[in-house]
């Protein structure tokens, strides 16, 4: 007798696999694939050793950028930057010179703004002296002539060192702003 319920059930579990695989879709069998690729976007150009400027209205050089390599996107309308170097000849109502390197950069049609990503360093010359600033990231916009930057900051300044996690700038009002766990030592003179 328990052999024979043995030999049921036995049987009961070899018809039920059978039936199971029988009606199993091929695909359930195959080994999922783990190296999906997803594919880039095309670049629609791509250009090496560029160098660009803008002019203000009077006719004289407002912004420089350079760049060790440029791929241009059309249908995201932006602009990938390799190893930017940005100056700005203009900053709000002044004649000052600001010269931005990074890693990386993405201009945006839709924003009018350069974005610098990666070991970001912005030297200006104040009438105090040079003052260089280094973060993360930076964005400066050209419309509002304004500039934000995040991702830990330093600002240095011949006689100070101010540290933070973000900075914005607004060059018309001449305001710079450092927030969130803001940092300084200054040197008496």
């Amino acid at each position: 007798m328990i052999k024979q319920f043995f030999f049921m059930v036995c049987l009961i579990l070899v018809t039920g696999s059978m039936l199971l695989i029988w009606d199993s879709p091929p695909e359930s069998f195959l080994r999922p694939e783990a190296n999906i690729v997803n594919t880039l976007p095309s670049a629609d150009t791509y250009m090496t050793n560029i160098e660009t400027f803008i002019f203000s209205s009077d006719g004289s050089k407002k912004y420089s950028l350079k760049a060790s390599a440029m791929s241009v996107f059309s249908d995201q309308a932006e602009v990938k930057l390799t190893k930017p170097e940005f100056m700005a000849l203009e900053i709000g109502n002044q004649r000052s010179e600001v010269n931005v390197t990074a890693n990386q950069g993405l201009i945006t049609k839709s924003s009018q703004a350069i974005q610098f990503m990666g070991d970001v360093k912005a030297n200006w010359q104040a009438h105090k002296g040079a003052t260089a600033l280094t973060a993360g990231t930076l964005i400066y916009s050209i419309k509002e002539d304004s500039a934000s930057a995040a991702n830990g900051i330093k600002l240095m300044t011949p006689d100070s060192s101010i540290s933070g996690e973000s900075f914005s700038a607004d060059f018309q009002t001449e305001l710079l702003r450092i927030e969130s766990g803001v940092r300084a030592t200054h040197d008496a003179i």
